[in-house]
């Protein structure tokens, strides 16, 4: 009996295994990324260019220039990496022209897919901030810690379906309440939002699907 469930232990943990490491290739791993610049999140609800995947975020105070902030740091990451098309905000606003008017039926999908008929790429990678609160105060004596959180969505341009999606929510704390962030913060000091924002996106970005070759 004991080696009969032992066998079925054995069984399931192979099985959930299998499943684990499916899920690392399960997507296509896509050849050109176009990166589009990153949108603020209305904190009265939906609204902008995609209606974004990720639910789990709510919007809230957003600092001015928040977004080009996180394309900064976006692209700081994606520096020397072949395989992306970096799109400026200029560009996108002609292209989002372009793509709306030859689309006649406006849903995510097909608007994902008019844009990457416009690119010439396999997918796109889309950001949407949904808070970017600076810290207030200095040094040891800070009133308010930072607060970030962003999405990125990467969209296949052939189907318009969502390839893969990663998000980070965080509001920095004390040490002495949460030991466990020393690694996520980088030390014992206060951030800005802007170095929280991109301690996220390493954190998010290492199961992102690189271009092969990368």
């Amino acid at each position: 009996m004991k080696k009969r469930v032992w066998i079925l232990i054995l069984v399931l943990g192979l099985a959930a295994c299998a499943q684990r490491s499916g899920k690392e290739t399960f997507y296509p791993r896509p050849k050109t990324i176009a990166v589009l610049p990153f949108e603020a999140a209305c904190p009265g609800g939906e609204s902008g260019y995609f209606a974004c995947p990720v639910r789990e975020l709510v919007a809230g105070e957003i600092a001015p220039g928040a977004s080009r902030v996180m394309d900064e740091l976006l692209r700081e990451r994606l520096f020397g990496r072949p395989g992306f098309r970096l799109v400026s905000r200029k560009e996108f606003g002609d292209l989002w022209e372009r793509a709306l008017a030859g689309v006649h039926n406006p849903t995510p999908a097909e608007i994902v897919k008019a844009l990457g008929r416009e690119l010439g790429t396999e997918a796109l990678l889309y950001g949407k901030v949904f808070r970017f609160r600076e810290r207030r105060g200095r040094g040891y004596a800070v009133e308010s810690p930072a607060s970030v959180a962003f999405a990125l969505v990467l969209f296949e341009t052939r189907s318009g379906r969502v390839l893969w999606k990663g998000w980070f929510d965080e509001t920095q704390v004390p040490l002495s309440q949460n030991l466990f962030k020393i690694r996520l913060y980088g030390g014992v000091r206060w951030l800005t939002a802007r170095e929280l924002a991109r301690k996220g996106l390493e954190k998010i970005l290492k199961d992102f699907p690189f271009p092969e070759g990368t």
